[in-house]
């Protein structure tokens, strides 16, 4: 995804900026609600919206790994792929967060497959979620 990676540098959807601590933080905070909120839906029995929302707390926990790295990035697209560049190439995470972040975009996209939901891979994709927000809430008290 090296290419990728250079492609959305080149068009101007990622961008080195100065990394923000405000913006980490908020980040952050909203990731951490998204989840929070994601549980709620799991507990409620509203696997759709769980996952949805899963999907989002790992979009803003991915946006500030990113600011962490000093990257700015507009479009999902660009986001996954700075992801990989930045730390799955660098095995701070592994390949999986990102294959879990596709599964919580096509559902975005309404992709839904008929509406039919395994709460099992719903809680796994919830715990990939909290280990991204726990790792990435790690790295902001280093940085």
């Amino acid at each position: 995804m090296v290419r990728r990676f250079e492609a959305c540098m080149k068009a101007g959807n990622l961008k080195k900026v100065k990394a923000d601590p405000a913006i980490i933080a908020a980040e952050l905070r909203e990731a951490e609600n998204d989840l929070e909120v994601a549980g709620k839906s799991f507990r409620d029995g509203t696997d759709k919206w769980a996952l949805m929302q899963g999907h989002w707390s790992m979009l803003a926990a991915f946006r500030a790994l990113l600011m962490m790295k000093g990257y700015e990035a507009k479009g999902v697209d660009c986001v996954k792929y700075a992801m990989d560049e930045l730390y799955v190439k660098e095995r701070v995470f592994p390949p999986t967060v990102l294959e879990n972040f596709e599964v919580g975009r096509e559902f975005q996209k309404g992709n839904d497959c008929l509406c039919v939901y395994d709460r099992d891979y719903v809680e796994e994709i919830l715990a990939a979620t909290r280990m991204i927000l726990e790792k990435a809430t790690e790295l902001a008290k280093k940085a």
